[in-house]
């Protein structure tokens, strides 16, 4: 498990990664879009190109495009509810990038048990996976928020995240997307009876 790469410095705000979804639900994706729409929140061609290509990754290059193509009508139905939306946009998060999931799974694997966690405690099961250092911290620090924006927790203050109670999709397909994020990152466990047992289901029904 160690030296596992993180490959994520940067947060996206939801609202930027659901236009990005949308256009590509509609054949209409391109990065000069997606760049217009980074423009809103970022500054510096550095930090524009690092996010790009998080969007791309997340998007474009995601491992469960095949299902967003397969289920187009039912993923756009969808994501017009937030909560769906939000639970999509996450999956898809977790899907393109091991380490989002590898957070979130933590989170769930605390608030089995109880309703506050802090971070450190967040931090010390990561490095253990990802090591203690610099880019380990930051990368927290990207998908954190991500999550604090979906709903699956909050921040009643700094370095302390609550338990808010588990998110109800409207639509099978969100939590099909959500399942498959699951098992792209675990290709070795069996599908059988999985959301009942594993701490990363713990924030949906």
């Amino acid at each position: 498990m160690k030296n596992k790469s993180i490959d994520i410095n940067q947060r996206i705000p939801l609202d930027t990664l659901y236009i990005a979804l949308e256009s590509y639900l509609d054949s209409n994706y391109s990065n000069d879009y997606v760049l217009e729409q980074l423009r809103l929140e970022f500054e510096g061609e550095n930090r524009l190109k690092k996010a790009l290509r998080i969007v791309n990754k997340i998007i474009q290059k995601n491992p469960l495009n095949e299902l967003l193509i397969e289920r187009n009508k039912e993923v756009k139905t969808a994501i017009k509810k937030k909560v769906d939306r939000d639970i999509i946009l996450i999956a898809l998060l977790n899907s393109a990038f091991p380490f989002s999931f590898d957070v979130l799974q933590t989170f769930g694997k605390f608030f089995t048990v109880q309703e506050l966690v802090n971070t450190e405690t967040i931090k010390k099961s990561i490095s253990n996976i990802y090591g203690g250092n610099r880019a380990t911290e930051n990368a927290i620090y990207s998908v954190v928020p991500m999550f604090l924006e979906a709903g699956f927790f909050k921040r009643p203050k700094n370095g302390i995240y609550e338990w808010t109670g588990v998110l109800s999709s409207t639509n099978a397909i969100t939590n099909e997307i959500y399942i498959e994020s699951f098992k792209v990152n675990n290709s070795m466990v069996s599908a059988s009876d999985m959301h009942l047992r594993d701490p990363y289901f713990r924030f949906i029904n």
